[in-house]
């Protein structure tokens, strides 16, 4: 992993692009801290799946602890569903 800073990073933006195209993640440091990164964009797709399936767990779970059946929630979405058509 690569540190830049928000400088350094403006300036060699396009150098900083294809280090990335060659699966080499960037951080990117303002006053020494961490502010942004680059990424690959397949591992973008990889953590914004990982952060659905999470949510989707916390929602099973709450789903759980509600008593709110799967047949329950079905029923309403299908129902919702048919009134926006």
């Amino acid at each position: 992993m690569l540190n830049v800073n928000v400088g350094d990073a403006k300036k060699k933006f396009l150098e900083l692009v294809r280090q990335v195209e060659e699966h080499q993640s960037i951080v990117i440091k303002k006053k020494g801290e961490p502010v942004a990164a680059i990424l690959p964009y397949s591992e973008y797709i990889s953590l914004n799946r990982i952060k659905s399936y999470i949510a989707l767990q916390e929602l099973a779970n709450t789903l759980k602890d509600s008593g709110i059946t799967a047949k329950e929630v079905y029923t309403a979405s299908k129902a919702e569903l048919e009134r926006s058509e």
